[in-house]
């Protein structure tokens, strides 16, 4: 990502660096005419006074004083700047609610941030940062102007072409300057680069989560105890009544018949008795 960060600034400094000869004085003149009498207009209602401002007004050699017309043909909600040494964008440089509307001029101030290495005023250290301006526009839009050239410039207006943001001005140099084809060329690698980002992370295995089979508790079976239940029987007595009739007679022995021998059995010498 580095690298390609590096890429575009490399390129993005060669191109900003030769804007003034990429569009021919012929085609930018009219452009520049009307730029102008539109500027002539807007300075007529407009003094430096009295001015609208983009961020706190401040003086110094280290301060970056320039005008700005607002030509994108929106109104502008969130306006700041920062070097290449910052990893973020500062805080919105205008104030609340404030709009910077379609074909408005104002005035910006702005104080670089001091980079580690710069000494205190060293204008020429501080001209040669790259800086980006990142635009806030009222649709929720943004776009993002790099190699921003403070050391070269007065003043420019704002441009924007299918969502590139780009500025035109005249250079210190009376050079007719545009960063149109620029700001394209940045717009176009940053988008092949995300596209190749995206493609990347396509291209990463996806790690899916194993579906393990969750146990299924059962609750064990408990043997209900049953109390044994002992019947008592109550014993039972029957009281027999006891018989108390005499018992009846029973028949006397009747003599035996006398027999032969006299009634008398062998081996002894009486009558048996029979019942």
């Amino acid at each position: 990502m580095k690298k390609a960060i590096a890429t575009l600034t490399f390129i993005a400094a060669l191109t900003l660096a030769g804007c003034g000869k990429l569009t021919p004085a012929a085609d930018v003149e009219p452009a520049t005419t009307t730029a102008k009498a539109a500027s002539a207009k807007i300075e007529d209602t407009t003094s430096a006074d009295k001015m609208k401002l983009i961020g706190d007004k401040a003086a110094g050699t280290s301060v970056f004083a320039i005008t700005v017309d607002n030509k994108t043909g929106k109104s502008i909600k969130g306006f700041t700047v920062k070097s290449g040494s910052e990893e973020k964008f500062p805080k919105n440089m205008l104030q609340g609610d404030d709009m910077f509307l379609k074909n408005e001029r104002r005035m910006l101030y702005y104080v670089p941030v001091n980079s580690e290495g710069y000494a205190i005023g060293s204008s020429d250290a501080i001209a040669n940062e790259e800086y980006l301006i990142k635009i806030d526009f009222s649709d929720d839009k943004s776009a993002v102007l790099h190699q921003f050239p403070f050391g070269d410039l007065e003043g420019c207006e704002l441009h924007l072409d299918k969502d590139v943001a780009y500025i035109e001005y005249t250079s210190k140099s009376d050079q007719k300057v545009s960063t149109k084809e620029a700001e394209t060329m940045i717009a176009s690698m940053e988008a092949e680069n995300q596209a190749a980002t995206e493609a990347d992370k396509d291209d990463e295995p996806v790690y899916t989560q194993p579906v393990y089979d969750e146990p299924i508790y059962t609750q064990p079976a408990t043997n209900q105890y049953i109390a044994p239940t002992t019947a008592y029987i109550e014993p039972t007595t029957v009281y027999i009544e006891p018989d108390t009739q005499a018992p009846a007679p029973t028949e006397a022995p009747t003599e035996a018949p006398s027999s032969p021998d006299g009634g008398c059995i062998a081996g002894q010498g009486g009558g048996a008795l029979t019942w």
